[in-house]
């Protein structure tokens, strides 16, 4: 990996981020308790815009190319069942007044997303590595005190995201790609979903109106722009780099909650929270002196 490529990488992941954490933003102004109708909408215009953008760049020849291989359509599926799951999740505590929760389950994720690429991928671990992880791990157990428990909500959101991303690193699809295919699959329950609400006589498109269709509409938006940096930054980075940039997403989810929603932080959390971004640090102000060794033929560093 050169410097380049792994400072793209970076900005790719840490642009993903960001606008995840703001998506809690977006589900406040949908008018609808509903979670599964935003699921359905995210999944429906996503796949309506990534048709457009798949047949003017002629990507549909690379698709049915990658989709001959029986094992890259059996981790499709699987890849697209944890991301339906995971937003599906998301979008329920975020309604139901748990953005910390869901803030605290993607500071979960990248200790899951590590473990899941040194078992799966064969990733390996330098010291430094294990001292901020080993950081990171002492923030997230602080986080886990003030909660009181490890509640199921953070732990299935972590869990599931970790699979998912883990999962579509191993796959040879590129990310456009393979999110196409993903929202292809979701398009005929998603269409089946919204036929079901009109038969029972319940309003489309968030209950209707111009404000309520467009935020509909741009759910496919606020799902692709996102989804297509974090495939981006995942292939240039290593499970761990791109595990530890993702904090950003919690971050800000964090500052959401404090600064928007309105939840109380403790000093505790504020602690948690140091903890988390210095293992961040000490591991990217280390990786200059690790790229070094690795240089050497019989280091082998991270992989």
């Amino acid at each position: 990996m050169n410097e380049h490529s792994r400072g793209l990488g970076v900005i790719y992941a840490l642009t993903a981020a960001v606008l995840w954490g703001m998506i809690p933003l977006y589900i406040d102004l949908v008018d609808t308790t509903d979670p599964v109708e935003i699921v359905v909408h995210r999944a429906l215009w996503s796949g309506v815009l990534l048709t457009i953008i798949i047949a003017r760049t002629d990507g549909i020849l690379n698709v049915i190319r990658s989709l001959t291989d029986s094992a890259t359509r059996w981790g499709m599926a699987f890849s697209t069942l944890m991301l339906s799951v995971n937003w599906l999740l998301f979008v329920y505590a975020v309604q139901s007044g748990q953005v910390v929760e869901a803030a605290f389950g993607y500071f979960i994720y990248p200790l899951v997303a590590v473990v899941l690429g040194m078992v799966v991928l064969g990733e390996t671990l330098d010291r430094w590595s294990w001292v901020s992880v080993g950081m990171v791990a002492i923030g997230v157990c602080i986080k886990g005190i003030v909660v009181g428990a490890l509640p199921w909500l953070a732990l299935s959101l972590a869990i599931t995201f970790a699979l998912y991303s883990v999962s579509r690193k191993k796959m040879a699809i590129g990310p456009l790609q393979g999110m196409f295919v993903e929202t292809f699959i979701l398009i005929p329950p998603a269409m089946g979903y919204l036929a079901w609400m009109h038969l029972n006589g319940q309003p489309l498109f968030f209950g209707g109106g111009v404000f309520q269709t467009s935020l509909a509409v741009m759910a496919g938006v606020i799902t692709v722009t996102p989804l297509v940096l974090f495939h981006a930054g995942n292939r240039a980075l290593t499970t761990i780099m791109s595990s530890l940039v993702f904090y950003a997403n919690p971050t800000t989810q964090l500052l959401l909650g404090l600064y928007f929603f309105g939840a109380p932080v403790t000093t505790l959390e504020v602690l948690a929270f140091v903890m988390i971004w210095a293992g961040v640090v000490v591991y990217f102000s280390t990786r200059r002196r690790s790229t070094t060794k690795n240089s050497h033929p019989q280091v082998a560093v991270e992989k």
